[in-house]
């Protein structure tokens, strides 16, 4: 069992797949069910709402370009800039 799951929502439009990440979910201190913490709620689809609970992935593979940030976005942050 995982050490936690990443909480998401999914809808699709026009073929294409939209995730909407919802919230973490783990398992309960004495491992009797699970906590389930929500930033979001989904919206409806037909009547339902649905929550799907995946493993992480590797913050490499979530980008799917090797991972990490555009070095760009590294420099633009050494501006000197209080804000």
């Amino acid at each position: 069992m995982a050490d936690r799951y990443e909480l998401s929502s999914v809808r699709e439009v026009n073929g294409k797949r939209y995730w909407t990440r919802l919230g973490t979910m783990f398992p309960h201190r004495n491992g009797d069910g699970f906590n389930i913490i929500l930033d979001a709620v989904p919206a409806s689809q037909d009547g339902q709402f649905k929550i799907v609970a995946m493993v992480p992935k590797e913050r490499d593979q979530q980008r799917g370009n090797g991972g990490g940030r555009d070095p760009q976005y590294d420099r633009d942050l050494q501006d000197g800039v209080p804000f």
